[in-house]
């Protein structure tokens, strides 16, 4: 049995090493492809993040103009109540004189 393992070695040796050469080979890209896929999910999750963030801030500062438009809002309706004091205090002095 082991003569017959021999000759079938021997006469097929190129064939071997070809096979084992493939079967290495798809081994050796099998592993580099998961790491590179892990990498992928890695930078994948990094940048969910990185939006999430985004649109966290997206948020404040629709809040902030939101805010800054209420605060125009009442600055206009208080600049109007200044002037039209600032007209009742000039006519009372007016008509004080």
């Amino acid at each position: 049995m082991t003569k017959n393992f021999k000759e079938f070695v021997t006469n097929n040796f190129r064939s071997l090493i070809v096979i084992l050469s493939f079967i290495v080979t798809m081994y050796v890209q099998h592993v580099n492809n998961t790491a590179h896929i892990i990498g992928l999910e890695q930078k994948c999750t990094k940048l969910e993040i990185k939006i999430q963030d985004q649109y966290e801030r997206i948020d404040a500062i629709k809040l902030d103009k939101a805010v800054f438009e209420v605060t125009m809002t009442q600055f206009t309706s208080i600049q109007t109540d200044l002037r039209e004091m600032r007209n009742d205090i000039k006519e009372l002095l007016k008509t004080k004189r």
